[in-house]
């Protein structure tokens, strides 16, 4: 019987854990539908708006798409989105209220929608709230 009991107190012990890990995560990150202006994950505050800029002579390179994590932990996919501007010259484009933190793939694309190579780029996450623009730049 005493083993029974070892057991069963393991157990309890295990959904408790359990429990007291869903309990904060969820205090961590709040409902998602409780999201407001006020509230700082919402804003962005942990994590920037990425402009990414390829440097002049890159002919090939039409297009970029960021995969990361954004400000709710979640691995994300951005849109594609073209790099405006002469392909001479540096060009660079801002994704608008996408926000990432971390390490970030940034996977570059042709005219055809050929992939042509991924690159990464760090982003620290926190922040300047008087500077939500962080520049990953590539050679």
């Amino acid at each position: 019987m005493p083993h029974r009991s070892k057991m069963q107190v393991a157990r309890r012990a295990m959904v408790t854990l359990a429990m007291v890990t869903g309990l904060t995560s969820a205090l961590a990150t709040g409902p998602a539908t409780a999201a407001t202006v006020d509230d700082p994950v919402a804003r962005g505050l942990n994590s920037w708006e990425v402009n990414t800029c390829v440097a002049g002579g890159h002919y090939d390179i039409k297009a970029f798409t960021i995969n990361g994590f954004n400000q709710n932990n979640n691995y994300v996919a951005s849109p594609r989105t073209d790099l405006p501007g002469n392909r001479a010259g540096q060009r660079c484009s801002l994704i608008s209220d996408w926000w990432w933190k971390g390490w970030l793939d940034v996977d570059f694309w042709d005219d055809n929608g050929n992939k042509l190579g991924t690159r990464q780029c760090w982003v620290r996450e926190g922040g300047d709230p008087s500077a939500r623009v962080w520049r990953c730049t590539f050679d």
